[in-house]
C-alpha cells in the first residue's frame, strides 16, 4: 500500500531487467484511505521467483504476499503472460 515501497520495488525489479506492473492504482485512489482496495505490483509468472528473491534481498520481502497457487494439471501460461507475449513484451 505504501507508494514509496511500491516505487522502490519497481526500481529494484527494473534494474534487474524484470518488467513489473501496478494493478488497481485508480481503484485504490478512488477508495481513499480505507484500504479496501490494495495496490498490487505484478510480474509475469516466469519472473516471479527471481523477483521475490530480489525483493527479499532488498529488505522488503515482508511486504510480499504468498504466491498465487499454481493451477492444477499445468494448464499453461496465465492471461497476463499471454497478453504480454501478444504485445511483444515477452519475458526476458
Amino acid at each position: 500500500m505504501n507508494p514509496v515501497t511500491l516505487s522502490f520495488a519497481q526500481a529494484i525489479l527494473k534494474d534487474a531487467g524484470i518488467e513489473s506492473f501496478l494493478f488497481d492504482m485508480n481503484a485504490a485512489i478512488l477508495d481513499g484511505s480505507t484500504a479496501l482496495v490494495r495496490k498490487r505490483l505484478m510480474v509475469i509468472d516466469e519472473d516471479e521467483t527471481e523477483a521475490r528473491e530480489l525483493l527479499h534481498a532488498a529488505g522488503i520481502g515482508h511486504e510480499l504476499t504468498d504466491p498465487v497457487p499454481k493451477r492444477p494439471n499445468g494448464s499453461g501460461p496465465t492471461f497476463l503472460s499471454n497478453l504480454l507475449r501478444k504485445l511483444g513484451l515477452a519475458p526476458k
